[in-house]
């Protein structure tokens, strides 16, 4: 397959150094076909300047003869990765996000910032960050998170990415796999997640599963880390790094989750990649891996050899050239969606949305949101000093790492707003090597109040040193964090410990307004501290849950069945029987003192052939309990138990014989659907159908008679001595049927075991089905469950496991033993015939069956 360099251009993101574009970058737009773009802070100064930039930029393309625009990037997390500076609004990062736990202000953010965005000629967010912060030592992701429940992170992330897409800004989620559980920074080297792919399901697969299943981002961003249980060493000796292997791109992204869009790495420059296999050589080993797009951030030079290497790699078939196709596909694809010729030039006018009035009130209504308040065992706040007396505001120096950006003097916007409260402060600022100055001591001696600002005191315990310092002189001291929220861990003897999430000004201006009692701090740590004990901000409360007890909990489920799903009234009989009698069953409740049993979760798991699959066949929640996580939890109770089953493959929503549901039932509406795609469910573009037939006045249809004769069909059921003739057909032609066969045989139900034979009664089995009558098959089966006299009644009955062999479809075998079978049922006296789990409606309409109810399917694997 031809391909041209133009063409192949589409295939990398490139950044370059300054305010203008430089002829580096013109370069590669003109003459390599380069398709996307990435700005840094470098590259931003004012409003107008980045319009200009990016419109020279798109320019270049449109004269180059580009089919379609830029796309140009930038990382704009908000919080502390903030690429705009100046030139866009001040908006609460993940973690402060995290801290408000409302998904109506995440998106409020996002709609927000996609307008600066857009205004500027911005039409990609590399954001959001759907790390999960369960290591305190991280030092690159950190408050770039939302906090370390998957759960939260996973539902503000959703929230976000809808908000930055339905205003017309791409987003690219990271970092895939999860960059949260390392103490490296990638930056800087290699950070090691040795986690197996089960491993990996427990926490930080959870947002992307979420987001990726319930609000589709346009493409996810894969990281720089070794995954020594996932990806395979070269040649025994050296491994790839996430973003540059097959196992985690196409295996784990593309293939186990089942992600369709556009797959970028995270910048190849990073020390992760460039000193180890090389910058160049790293973006066709991304390509080879299964990303649809490569970037190099910063050196022309790197970029020149990766163009130049991703084209002989292509011309010589290194790459394979239908997934280069398909990348290009998704490429183009991402581009129709959010970008074309007309908004690829914003006019000067539209800048008028930057920091506008409703913008900045935005802002301010958040920020005061943000502040945490841990501790304040002495209850110093709010502050109340006279003006005589004085106050001491320390703030330390600490370097960042190179993701975050910051002001020049990151704590001038905190002295400011402690300064326009009370004058009488020294401001002072501390660095590592100050152990003994006397300036500071004088300071502490004379302050009649310290406040500290710290910084990722954690990483940098020097600070630790000042605070043990200011509070063994006895004054009292105010601690505020303005990164991290984890620096009470080095000072645990501290009593007054705040935290802002970030180094930014309007969230010290935020948090001196709590430290003098201006407004109340509500919010809530998103993390834990380890170490700590009891703290003010204590998260939010958790159901405890347990094993399902039958003697004890049976009536309180039944009846919370009867409450959560009335339009399905089940008898107290079947419905016991389904969760004894489905198999290996494990159940779970949650009980309260005052409410009895207000949830329950119902798990089974089938095996064949060695590999188990697992069935989360019920979750109920009473409805005063719902919204407060306690079906988070029977979820992920039941998927941790199903996970860890020897042998298990997959996981599907819904049951086997016995069963309630086969899937999620679609009558139960939008807001059940939402709970498993939040979950990271991929639903069922279409439902599956039961269907149902009165059968009172049935006759088969003279045509379907006539063909079965013309073909020479015999029709009967299966005596004992055969058996192992039908059984050898299900395992010839359907194996995933050949338990169900083998369990109604073992009760002796040899009468609802249809066949299909090829002549007569000694002819070969060419067609099989299974039936049910409510009152003549055996007790132990449960395939109709509905015959309540609301639904189906006492006198009914159905059909399943309905196959023809591969090599007789199409001669009317399959329509010849459904209408065997309605002929069957009216004779033993049903009246409602009921076929489950449906795709092909049409085929069974032919035969009098219309649409009852419907269910959508999911599975995935473990």
């Amino acid at each position: 397959m031809e391909m041209s360099n133009h063409e192949l251009g589409q295939l990398l993101i490139c950044g370059f150094d300054g305010l203008e574009p430089t002829q580096g970058i013109l370069d590669l737009i003109k003459n390599h076909g380069l398709g996307s773009v990435i700005l840094f802070s470098r590259n931003i100064d004012t409003p107008e300047q980045v319009l200009k930039m990016t419109s020279k930029l798109q320019q270049a393309a449109k004269d180059a003869g580009h089919t379609r625009p830029l796309l140009i990037a930038a990382d704009q997390e908000n919080g502390v990765v903030r690429r705009l500076g100046s030139a866009g609004t001040y908006f609460p990062g993940n973690m402060a996000l995290g801290a408000i736990r409302s998904t109506e202000n995440a998106k409020q953010v996002a709609v927000a910032t996609s307008k600066e965005l857009l205004a500027l000629g911005i039409n990609w967010n590399l954001a959001p960050s759907l790390d999960v912060n369960n290591n305190a030592l991280n030092p690159v992701i950190g408050v770039r998170s939302y906090g370390e429940d998957p759960e939260l992170v996973g539902r503000l992330g959703a929230a976000q990415v809808k908000g930055y897409q339905e205003s017309k800004v791409a987003t690219s989620v990271k970092h895939f796999p999860g960059h949260g559980d390392t103490a490296t920074d990638s930056h800087l080297g290699v950070p090691v997640i040795d986690k197996s792919v089960e491993d990996l399901e427990k926490v930080e697969l959870i947002p992307f599963r979420r987001v990726i299943a319930s609000a589709d981002p346009a493409s996810v961003m894969v990281a720089h880390m070794s995954l020594p249980q996932i990806i395979k060493k070269i040649d025994g000796k050296h491994q790839l790094v996430a973003s540059i292997c097959r196992e985690v791109p196409y295996d784990l992204l593309r293939k186990r989750i089942g992600y369709e869009g556009l797959i970028v790495t995270d910048c190849l420059e990073m020390d992760a990649v460039k000193d180890t296999f090389g910058t160049p050589e790293g973006a066709v080993l991304a390509l080879k891996g299964g990303n649809d797009m490569a970037m190099i951030s910063h050196t022309l030079d790197f970029q020149l050899q990766a163009f130049d290497l991703v084209n002989k790699a292509y011309q010589c078939a290194e790459l394979n050239a239908e997934e280069i196709k398909a990348s290009l596909a998704r490429v183009a694809s991402l581009k129709d969606k959010f970008i074309d010729w007309e908004s690829a030039f914003p006019s000067e006018q539209g800048l008028k949305v930057v920091g506008d009035p409703q913008h900045t009130q935005i802002r301010d209504e958040l920020y005061d949101k943000v502040p945490t308040i841990v501790r304040d065992r002495t209850n110093i706040l709010p502050l109340a000093l006279p003006k005589s007396e004085k106050l001491l505001f320390l703030a330390a120096h600490v370097p960042l790492t190179l993701a975050i950006d910051s002001e020049p003097n990151p704590f001038a916007s905190f002295y400011q707003s402690i300064v326009k409260r009370h004058e009488n402060t020294v401001d002072i600022t501390f660095y590592e090597d100050q152990h003994t100055d006397s300036e500071i001591e004088k300071a502490i001696s004379e302050a009649a109040t310290i406040i500290i600002g710290t910084a990722n005191a954690n990483l940098h315990p020097f600070q630790e040193v000042m605070v043990k310092r200011a509070i063994a002189s006895g004054r009292p001291v105010i601690v505020t964090a303005v990164i991290n929220p984890y620096d009470l861990m080095v000072f645990p003897e501290l009593d007054t410990y705040l935290v802002t999430y970030e180094y930014t000004p309007p969230a010290h201006e935020a948090a001196v307004k709590v430290i003098f009692g201006e407004i109340q701090a509500t919010s809530k740590l998103p993390v834990s501290l380890p170490g700590i004990g009891q703290y003010d901000s204590q998260p939010e409360h958790e159901w405890s849950i347990a094993s399902y007890d039958e003697k004890r909990d049976f009536d309180e489920v039944k009846k919370l069945w009867d409450i959560c799903l009335p339009d399905w009234p089940l008898s107290a009989e079947k419905f016991g029987f389904v969760l004894t009698n489905g198999p290996n069953p494990a159940h779970y409740v949650i009980r309260l003192k005052t409410d009895g049993v207000i949830g329950f979760a119902s798990t089974f798991a089938t095996s064949e052939k060695k590999t188990v699959t697992g069935h989360l066949s019920l979750i109920l929640v009473s409805p005063e309990h719902r919204g407060q996580g306690a079906g988070i939890l029977l979820h992920e109770t039941g998927m941790h138990r199903l996970r860890s089953l020897p042998n298990i493959q997959s996981v599907q929503l819904g049951g086997i014989y016995p069963r309630f549901f086969c899937g999620v039932p679609e009558n139960l509406g939008p807001k059940t659907l939402d709970f498993f795609k939040n979950r990271g469910w991929v639903m069922s573009k279409e439902p599956v159908w039961d269907l149902i037939q009165d059968l009172t006045n049935y006759e088969t249809d003279q045509v379907i008679s006539n063909r079965m004769k013309k073909e020479n069909i015999h029709f009967s059921r299966i005596t004992p001595s055969r058996l192992w003739e039908l059984l050898a057909f299900q395992e010839r032609y359907f194996d995933f049927w050949l338990s169900t066969y083998q369990h109604h045989a073992e009760l002796g139900d040899f009468q609802d075991l249809i066949v299909a034979r090829e002549g007569d009664e000694d002819g070969k089995i060419v067609g099989s089905l299974v039936l049910y009558t409510a009152c003549g098959s055996h007790p132990r089966r449960s395939d109709v469950p509905w015959s309540d006299s609301a639904l189906y009644g006492d006198d009914c009955g159905g059909m399943s496991c309905v196959g023809v062999a591969d090599e007789q479809r199409g001669r009317g075998i399959g329509l010849g033993i459904v209408a065997y079978a309605n002929e069957v049922l009216k004779r033993r006296g049903v009246k409602n015939s009921y076929v489950d789990w449906v795709e092909a409606v049409g085929f069974y309409k032919r035969t009098g069956y219309s649409v009852w109810r419907g269910y959508y399917m999911s599975s995935r694997q473990v």
